[in-house]
């Protein structure tokens, strides 16, 4: 799978941006109803209501659109987990999972399938990189923000925020892939995942 960004997507035309977005759309919601590897390029044009040919004027491939498309679902991760406060002092946190992380972990389950496949064994390095520097980025800065003067360097901090991203990237990725299920078969739930993370936050942060 390429990791380069689709140059298409720089266009400031309306429609073309109206365009992407059914197709985006259209890519991410047959990923909840069928295997992604059986996804294509046709299926996407008869759910986005375009000519196939129009799939192909703004992404070269279905991989491109893929990459594009998933991308986009880091957006409400990234904010759950920005609205996820956390503080330097970890004897401050609360004992049960923050509403946010268990939203966090919802819209991750929300598309399933393409964190699945874009953080399994033949993924996307680029898709868990971005995922990876955008959960720490916003970590890091709640923890510059509420970490006082001189008590932490940023440094220090850098490495935190970094290894909760790291740590909350695999989780994920493990979770997707049913690799906590129960001997029954039975899925981890979201609320399930969130308390099991958040105790291992309160306990490593």
């Amino acid at each position: 799978m390429s990791n380069k960004p689709s140059t298409r997507g720089t266009s400031l035309d309306p429609r073309a941006r109206r365009t992407r977005a059914l197709l985006r759309t259209a890519v991410l919601d047959l990923s909840m109803e069928k295997d992604l590897d059986s996804i294509t390029m046709g299926d996407i044009a008869q759910r986005a209501e375009v000519n196939r040919a129009t799939v192909y004027l703004h992404y070269k491939d279905r991989e491109d659109l893929l990459l594009d498309a998933t991308e986009s679902t880091m957006e409400g991760v990234v904010e759950a987990a920005r609205a996820c406060r956390l503080t330097a002092d970890a004897h401050a946190l609360s004992d049960t999972a923050p509403a946010h992380l268990i939203s966090l972990f919802a819209q991750v389950d929300h598309h399933r399938a393409v964190y699945r496949r874009m953080l399994g064994e033949d993924g996307s390095p680029r898709f868990a990189a971005r995922l990876e520097h955008l959960l720490a980025q916003a970590w890091f800065e709640q923890l510059l923000t509420e970490t006082p003067a001189g008590a932490s360097d940023e440094t220090a901090l850098l490495v935190r925020a970094h290894f909760l991203g790291g740590a909350m990237l695999a989780v994920i990725g493990r979770w997707t892939r049913g690799e906590f299920d129960g001997e029954d078969g039975r899925g981890m739930s979201v609320a399930a995942a969130a308390d099991l993370t958040w105790a291992l936050i309160r306990s490593r942060l």
